[in-house]
């Protein structure tokens, strides 16, 4: 996986060379040229710059290639992306040192801010880092990389978050508990990083493509939700129907994250049988709504009233058993 940064470097154009190729954090032969020579970046960048009449306003870009030290790639391979990745900025010259002295590899690459054969100035736009990112996110599969991911917008998902959020719910169908919901997307390539201390559930695609559970728009998906969901027993509950038959109410156009606590209330009603609410109980909902830190009271309130609700619903149906036995096995009406 690399984590693409366009770095607001303060550091003077003079300067900025020996600092990524210093001696203490590369080799050598981690730093390289594209359209320019190392040695020369310098003198280089500000002739094109004069050629075109371009000496003024912002004068490079500091751009931040890094790998996650999971991956299993040598410095050299990141290195060799690292090069690739610069060439996605065409006919601009870049420098790229690959950096050995944390624990995770990563590239510095400095890019002039003036195409040496249009003159046209680079632009640091939205548009043209996503496009960056998911030139990097390309190289990173062809290497066997897991890769970032991808911004979107509500209304706006990728096809690869679609599928994945099927899937999701198609396992939330089948299981009921964690173990089982991790085990039934494990066989069909997805890998899930689920942690009691996180706030998120991270989902990994059969492709490579990292999601969050907030970004796939879809309240079933939130963690916070299906911890609650196997609370009351996932797809053995009698409740588990009206938690897969939610709909997600609709989000703002630009929305980037899923956003709602529907859900929530509506099975914090069905677990206290859809009686009247407390005063308190609508008072710590009022606030949930209207504060992050309550919420969490909330949702923690609603998890343990999942599980009672749990014990009530297998206790009724120990006693429909043990009821039935009693019922086949007493004596029988002679006609």
């Amino acid at each position: 996986m690399a984590v693409v940064k366009f770095i607001a470097s303060g550091c003077p154009m003079n300067n900025i060379f020996n600092y990524v190729m210093r001696d203490e954090a590369t080799e050598r032969k981690l730093i390289d040229g594209v359209n320019c020579m190392p040695e020369t970046a310098l003198e280089e960048f500000k002739f094109v710059k004069a050629r075109f009449g371009k000496e003024d306003g912002r004068q490079y870009y500091h751009i931040i290639q890094s790998f996650s030290p999971d991956d299993d790639i040598s410095p050299e391979e990141a290195h060799e992306l690292g090069m690739k990745f610069a060439g996605h900025f065409e006919g601009f010259q870049a420098v790229v040192a690959t950096h050995v002295n944390k624990a995770h590899l990563h590239n510095h690459i400095i890019l002039n801010s003036v195409n040496m054969e249009t003159g046209r100035k680079y632009h640091q736009s939205r548009d043209e880092m996503l496009a960056a990112k998911r030139f990097a996110n390309d190289l990173c599969r062809e290497y066997g990389l897991s890769v970032t991911e991808e911004k979107c917008e509500y209304g706006k998902m990728p096809k690869w978050k679609q599928q994945l959020r099927s899937m999701i719910v198609w396992a939330l169908f089948k299981s009921p508990d964690r173990e089982t919901f991790i085990e039934a997307l494990e066989r069909h390539g997805y890998s899930v990083n689920w942690t009691d201390g996180h706030k998120y559930v991270t989902f990994t695609t059969p492709e490579g493509y990292k999601c969050r559970d907030n970004k796939l728009f879809d309240d079933r998906c939130l963690k916070c939700n299906m911890d609650i969901y196997f609370a009351m027993g996932g797809c053995a509950s009698p409740a588990a129907d009206d938690y897969l038959d939610f709909q997600t109410p609709p989000h703002r156009r630009n929305a980037n994250m899923t956003i709602g606590n529907q859900l929530i209330f509506m099975m914090a009603d069905i677990f206290r049988d859809r009686r009247k609410k407390t005063k308190e109980e609508i008072e710590q909902e009022e606030r949930a709504r209207n504060a992050e830190a309550a919420m969490g009271l909330l949702i923690a309130a609603v998890i343990v009233a999942a599980g009672r609700y749990r014990e009530r619903y297998l206790e009724e149906q120990e006693q429909y058993r043990r009821w039935q036995s009693w019922q086949n096995s007493g004596p029988q009406l002679m006609m």
